[in-house]
């Protein structure tokens, strides 16, 4: 099977909220568990960039997909396939209220 390979756009809400994590991680945790954020995130973003993996949608309307980067972390993305772009929306803390999320996505 062959793979076509995406353009990642981040978002300027995706790389706040990507290094409010970060931020988060190296105030509580050490370097390691940084790192290892670093990583997962990477590799999840190689997935999605080549579509490896068929990621679920989580809402339709907006054609807005989500990635488990860690249990308490999720990306939710959108693809563009006719213009081979894929937007990164926001990197959420699950632990947080998903009212919030809805808010962030702008979803009803």
């Amino acid at each position: 099977m062959v793979y076509k390979i995406m353009e990642i756009v981040w978002t300027q809400f995706a790389k706040i909220t990507y290094f409010e994590i970060i931020e988060n991680l190296q105030a509580r945790w050490t370097k390691n568990e940084v790192k290892e954020f670093h990583e997962l995130t990477t590799s999840i973003l190689a997935k999605i960039k080549s579509q490896q993996v068929d990621f679920p949608t989580i809402n339709t309307e907006f054609g807005i997909k989500k990635a488990i980067i860690h249990k308490n972390v999720s990306l939710y993305f959108k693809e563009e396939t006719h213009n081979k772009i894929i937007y990164l929306i926001v990197f959420f803390n699950n632990r947080m209220n998903p009212k919030t999320l809805k808010k962030l996505l702008n979803t009803p």
